[in-house]
């Protein structure tokens, strides 16, 4: 990815191509990951919190392993693309999406989970990026974490997890999730520890991340990882930074007003504080969120939204405006402050269209940044979150997304979408991915 000739490759076609890094965004939202830790804050989507376990007891009953994955394939279906040459074009690409390998245990004490993913042979990581095009040319982990439970609501989690911000496990239930996974907001793993506290009504969460989601396998510098860090930037990124962030201290709260049946509403807090080092000056700066969500039911309705404020202060040699973050082996700059929005209303059919019980959502990402002369990026998104009612493993998402100056939607936004903006025209694109997770 360090070659002068794939960074040429970038500089004139990854605004097109690379914007399907959303492959990578591909989020699963299958009962297997939302169920890998003992008390998830929500179980099911839209939202649900669970209600606490059976008291824990001493038991000769030995602990569960478990066993399984999910492979995926999908279809993108490119409405502002570009060719080699830098001419617009619609595209279409079915290809293979993802392989991922699962392990866990589970006793009456003692808990554990890992998922090893493994990407490669689409158009995503073809000849155009530099990849020799095979299966599994791009892997790295998701999560790799044990933990103990102390009571029934009490746990702590140790190891590569996500950490506690907004709305978990997502903030909404796209299968490109919102901008905020884009930034680094939303479904984050990182090393460390964290404490959970789950009741009926109330959860919260703290940890302590020395360290972020490290770089695995990968063609990048620093990108081959799951959730979206702060990176050492590659060379085809403009204006590309070279950091690292560390010391994470983030924790939420979440308080439900009413839950019953028929109806729910809750609203929580989050606060994020962290160092950021920065290798070229060997300075350390901060980066600090603050947010605020709220979630309901409302019989099949539901609804989400999320505020968060975004305050980096990353000590850059030459600018202080922008941060360069990156994952599933890509790397491009966020401005390095603003306000982001979310929303999303859902509703689940009552009864099933054919074989497919449905959720179709309709969602809203904005990031409104500081600086007056950097574009707002948004994304629109419409769909439906289709599950095989005789095997629900089988879950297949149809989405169209329009947006502007959003790396994953549309060319000319990838490098610098989330930072200046790009051209600030609406762009919009249609995903639909299939996916069996045993």
């Amino acid at each position: 990815m360090g070659t002068k000739g794939r960074a040429a490759a970038h500089v004139a076609w990854a605004a097109g191509v690379v914007l399907c890094a959303a492959s990578a965004v591909a989020q699963d939202q299958g009962r297997q990951e939302l169920e890998a830790e003992p008390s998830p804050v929500n179980r099911e989507q839209p939202v649900a919190v669970p209600e606490p376990r059976s008291p824990v007891v001493a038991s000769d009953a030995p602990g569960k392993f478990t066993f399984g994955g999910a492979i995926r394939a999908r279809y993108d279906w490119r409405f502002n693309d570009v060719s080699l040459g830098g001419r617009p074009k619609a595209s279409e690409h079915l290809d293979f999406d993802m392989l991922a390998l699962k392990a866990t245990y589970d006793s009456d004490t003692i808990f554990g989970a890992a998922q090893y993913r493994f990407y490669g042979g689409s158009s995503i990581y073809g000849p155009r990026n530099g990849y020799q095009g095979f299966p599994g040319e791009v892997h790295f982990p998701m999560w790799a974490y044990i933990g103990y439970k102390f009571t029934p609501e009490d746990s702590i989690t140790v190891g590569l997890n996500q950490s506690p911000f907004g709305l978990t496990p997502y903030f909404g239930t796209s299968f490109l999730e919102t901008l905020g996974f884009t930034m680094g907001l939303e479904e984050v793993y990182n090393f460390g520890v964290k404490f959970s506290h789950v009741e009926p009504a109330f959860n919260y969460q703290v940890g302590f991340y020395p360290g972020a989601n490290p770089n695995a396998f990968g063609l990048s510098l620093d990108s081959a990882r799951y959730s979206t860090n702060i990176v050492r930037g590659d060379s085809y990124v403009p204006f590309a930074t070279q950091n690292a962030e560390r010391n994470m201290v983030i924790g939420r709260a979440e308080y439900f007003v009413i839950k019953n049946e028929a109806v729910s509403l809750a609203f929580g807090a989050s606060l994020w504080h962290s160092e950021i080092y920065n290798f070229e000056t060997r300075q350390t700066g901060t980066k600090q969120l603050e947010g605020l969500h709220a979630l309901g039911t409302f019989g099949p309705w539901g609804f989400k939204a999320i505020y968060v404020r975004q305050d980096i202060d990353p000590r850059n040699p030459f600018r202080n405006d922008l941060v360069t973050v990156g994952g599933f082996d890509f790397s491009y700059n966020l401005a390095a402050r603003g306000n982001f929005v979310s929303a999303e209303v859902t509703y689940k059919v009552p009864d099933p269209l054919g074989p497919f019980t449905v959720v179709p959502f309709v969602g809203y990402s904005a990031f409104y940044k500081d600086k007056a002369s950097f574009q707002t990026s948004e994304r629109f998104t419409l769909g439906g979150a289709w599950t095989l009612t005789a095997d629900p493993s089988l879950v297949i998402y149809t989405e169209a997304a329009i947006g502007r100056n959003d790396p994953y939607v549309g060319a000319g936004q990838f490098a610098n979408g989330l930072a200046m903006g790009g051209d600030n025209r609406w762009k919009s694109r249609f995903i639909m991915s299939i996916g069996y997770y045993f």
